[in-house]
């Protein structure tokens, strides 16, 4: 299962995509971010043996494409439809 989202946002300078898995990384430093929550994604998308992309153009946005292998997407959904109040 591959999914795809974009954004016609302000896109992700080079030096900051080169340092965007990294923990502790923030663009917000004072606003609140610990930078942790790409850190974390990466880490668990490697864990399920997924892919994790992410291209951007500064002044044209993003578009992040994460991919996980079918054994992983199938546990997914059946996880998903055995909770209540998940359909």
């Amino acid at each position: 299962m591959e999914v795809e989202i974009s954004d016609t946002g302000h896109g992700i300078p080079q030096g900051v995509m080169a340092r965007l898995f990294e923990p502790f990384f923030t663009t917000k430093e004072g606003k609140g971010g610990l930078g942790l929550g790409l850190s974390v994604v990466y880490g668990i998308v490697k864990r399920h043996q997924g892919t994790i992309d992410v291209a951007s153009e500064v002044g044209r946005g993003t578009t992040v494409t994460v991919g996980l292998p079918g054994g992983v997407t199938e546990a997914i959904i059946t996880g998903l439809q055995a909770t209540p109040g998940a359909e």
